[in-house]
């Protein structure tokens, strides 16, 4: 979703803390109505963020399912039933859990009131020469992402050989074929209905009902030339404005400043390192997926994974980070 209320720098610059509030309201209500579950939303692949009660739901690094205390930062409970969350539906969280052994997709129910209990679960077949991985390797990627409907929760998945080959690279789920019009070669997606309570896959009522990708999707409020960008948060909540203030080569050379996307108010400003990045806000603090990076600090070079990040909105300054499993394959390539 893209919303262009104002036209031209020169109405921002003049009236911001309006044209601001206006864009505020105008995600507020357009999302509403849209939202997947007033619990939670999906930050990244396998990280679900459900600010109203202040937990994220993430892939532990070692494995499992981890539910993190979004004030603290602290480990609230571990589940090695699943490995990867999707989206949370009432006091239960849906999860991808590892494939089955012919492969299989297996779409598991975790209770949130049993410290993440397996209470349901439900196998899909997939086609020959697929495994329903949790994580990219070089032989290829599945994705995998939830959302709800009239049918119950929507997943979709998508299977590519070797993504990460130029040879083999092609855009995600549905942009290759609708391009070329036709599914490229080893391009496989699905699409089934899961009932979270019984474990039962129902099949589609509505044709071509799709989940979002797995990759979550960013409402852009400005336009890309603006010299402040405008974002909404992943749950619709907050706007996220931002601006460069610094030079590029620097530690964070942009300033992110927080609404309130309902009343207006400004939460609070941090710097970062990149433009942005999906968000949301529990209670002061911010939080949001910062991707692998390599820092120097005086002689030495720090390597940071990826992680989850909390900062501070009424001081800017980072609370907690916790590392978080990289699904990604990040090399050696073959030739």
């Amino acid at each position: 979703m893209q919303i262009n209320a104002l036209k031209g720098d020169r109405k921002m610059s003049i009236r911001p803390r309006l044209c601001r509030s206006l864009l505020c309201g105008l995600l507020a209500a357009s999302l509403a109505t849209a939202a997947f579950a007033a619990q939670g939303a999906v930050l990244s692949d396998g990280v679900v963020v459900d600010a109203v009660h202040s937990i994220a739901y993430v892939m532990h690094p070692k494995g499992g399912v981890q539910a993190v205390d979004l004030q603290t930062g602290a480990p609230l409970w571990r589940s090695m039933a699943a490995e990867r969350p999707l989206a949370v539906t009432g006091d239960l969280l849906v999860a991808q859990a590892r494939p089955g052994e012919h492969g299989e997709l297996r779409i598991v129910t975790l209770d949130l009131r049993k410290r993440g209990a397996a209470s349901a679960e439900a196998a899909l077949p997939m086609p020959a020469g697929v495994r329903a991985e949790v994580g990219e390797t070089v032989e290829g990627a599945f994705h995998v992402a939830a959302s709800a409907s009239a049918e119950g929760i929507v997943v979709a998945w998508d299977a590519q050989e070797m993504p990460n080959l130029p040879r083999h690279r092609v855009a995600r789920l549905g942009e290759a074929k609708a391009a070329a019009g036709a599914e490229p070669e080893g391009f496989h997606q699905g699409t089934a209905a899961f009932d979270p309570r019984s474990g039962r896959l129902l099949p589609m009522k509505s044709a071509g009902a799709q989940a979002a990708s797995a990759w979550p999707a960013v409402a852009s409020l400005s336009s890309p030339a603006a010299a402040e960008r405008l974002f909404g948060s992943a749950d619709g909540r907050h706007v996220l404005a931002s601006r460069r203030v610094g030079d590029i080569g620097s530690e964070a050379p942009y300033r992110w400043t927080i609404t309130d996307a309902a009343s207006g108010a400004v939460l609070g400003s941090v710097r970062a390192a990149v433009s942005m990045s999906p968000f949301a806000v529990a209670g002061t603090r911010l939080v949001y997926v910062a991707q692998p990076a390599t820092r120097r600090d005086g002689e030495k070079w720090i390597e940071e994974p990826l992680r989850l990040r909390a900062v501070d909105l009424a001081t800017g300054r980072e609370v907690w980070t916790r590392e978080i499993r990289d699904t990604a394959f990040r090399g050696p390539f073959p030739l």
